[in-house]
């Protein structure tokens, strides 16, 4: 895949994994560790990949030094998940485009992505859809940063697909799989 120049990739990995009990963006999955597998997605994306970081937040830097990306400690990460949204669009605004990505998600193909980036009209949104439910990951054209900055509390991105109406590429059941207790560690990551 060519990568995309003016597309910003934001990585949102700043949770406390409380259902987990341990930082899930370090649980391995074919001995990579989940925030590796995501960044190494957005890297085959776009050259400029910001990572969002709170909970342990040290801890998981030192699992991600090596790449070549932006880290950002989220101050307010206990706030939810709109927080590390806000936190990470004020990083990234100078980039007309803005591909939303969880750390928790180790099962969506590269070729999910491309098939965003490819269906993406310039001057808007798209997003996933897993059932009925739009969602990311998702792009936002810039003329959407200023709503993402308005979110607030426990919600994400998903009010903006929605109201918009944005249209959708649709992952697959074994696709939007997020990793987020120890069942599902047990369940879909073979450990």
């Amino acid at each position: 895949m060519e990568k995309v120049e003016d597309l910003a990739v934001l990585i949102l990995a700043a949770g406390t994994s409380s259902r987990l009990g341990k930082p899930k963006q370090l649980i391995k999955y074919k001995n990579k560790s989940l925030i590796k597998i995501v960044i190494e997605k957005g890297l085959s994306i776009s050259d400029n990949v910001t990572v969002v970081l709170g909970h342990k937040a040290t801890t998981i830097v030192e699992e991600i030094i090596d790449y070549p990306i932006a880290i950002a400690v989220n101050p307010r990460f206990q706030d939810g998940i709109a927080s590390s949204i806000c936190f990470g669009i004020e990083q990234i605004q100078e980039y007309d485009r803005c591909l939303i990505m969880l750390c928790d998600q180790p099962f969506i193909p590269l070729s999910h992505f491309e098939k965003l980036i490819e269906n993406l009209e310039k001057d808007s949104l798209i997003g996933s859809k897993y059932g009925s439910l739009a969602t990311v990951p998702a792009i936002f054209s810039k003329k959407y940063y200023p709503s993402l900055l308005k979110l607030k509390g426990d919600k994400g991105a998903k009010s903006i697909l929605v109201k918009n109406n944005a249209p959708t590429i649709k992952l697959e059941k074994k696709e939007a799989i997020d990793i987020d207790t120890k069942e599902d560690i047990s369940t879909y990551l073979d450990l």
